[in-house]
């Protein structure tokens, strides 16, 4: 199983914490879409759930939204509209000032405190990024490892080797890469769970049909039906939908490229 402390980060971006409130979903945030460099790493979708939390408390009060009091506190009445603030409001504010987290960050920041609690191994300053040739983008990799690792840092075999599907454990990501809807795109699974004929996995997502503030990290299920099978050939579920509703699966369906794979860490 995961470590306490990534088990931890995991149920904090499932609940963010939140004081005086409970049941925020941490939402979805690519910061590639903004394209913007040299952010803080919680402004590009990389952040841990604390640091997304107070990032929305300093802007509540920089832009009087009136969600949180100045001790960080959700305020139990919006000051603006008198009504009872709800975890559907906090989630709306989060997504309107891109506030969430990508798919990678989600993963890296979990394994990151799983390694470093079961193997003394920091994974962000241990993976290869670039080549220290691109001196610059090399030296960038290492000041700020977390804001580049993304889905094909994870997928290159200097820093995970590919596994068959069924040896799975808790820790190992499945890489699903060039995914053809609803637009071209990489995207991660971290495994949490392999038992008994069930692989359990979460994720940052956005599915389509959620629309602009029904997104977020989320929890699913394979069932292993078809044991002589590949992976595909499993039944995936999420959020009560299977096959092509369930749209992780019909991504993964779409991929070049679907993988299992697990951290090298004969650094």
């Amino acid at each position: 199983m995961l470590s306490p402390q990534a088990q931890k980060i995991l149920y904090d971006y499932l609940n963010l914490p939140f004081t005086g409130i409970t049941g925020v979903r941490c939402p979805y945030f690519n910061n590639a879409r903004l394209k913007q460099r040299a952010q803080l790493k919680v402004l590009t979708g990389k952040g841990k759930p604390e640091e997304i939390v107070e990032e929305a408390k300093i802007i509540s009060l920089q832009y009087h939204a009136g969600l949180f009091d100045k001790g960080g506190h959700c305020c139990l009445h919006n000051e603006h509209t008198g009504e009872k603030v709800t975890p559907e409001q906090i989630r709306k504010f989060l997504v309107d000032h891109n506030l969430g987290v990508e798919c990678s960050g989600f993963v890296t920041q979990i394994l990151r405190a799983h390694f470093k609690e079961t193997k003394n191994i920091d994974i962000a300053r241990k993976f290869f990024i670039v080549s220290p040739k691109r001196f610059l983008r090399w030296l960038i990799s290492k000041i700020r490892p977390i804001e580049n690792i993304g889905v094909r840092i994870w997928a290159n075999d200097l820093n995970t080797k590919k596994i068959n599907w069924q040896e799975v454990e808790a820790g190992d990501v499945i890489v699903i890469l060039e995914v053809s809807i609803p637009t071209k795109h990489n995207h991660i699974l971290l495994i949490t769970e392999n038992n008994n004929g069930v692989i359990k996995y979460a994720h940052a997502r956005a599915w389509s049909s959620e629309g602009k503030y029904g997104h977020g990290v989320a929890e699913g299920v394979i069932r292993i039906t078809h044991p002589a099978g590949g992976l595909l050939d499993q039944e995936w579920e999420e959020l009560g939908k299977v096959g092509v509703g369930n749209e992780t699966f019909a991504e993964a369906k779409s991929a070049k490229v679907l993988e299992t794979r697990r951290a090298n860490l004969d650094f």
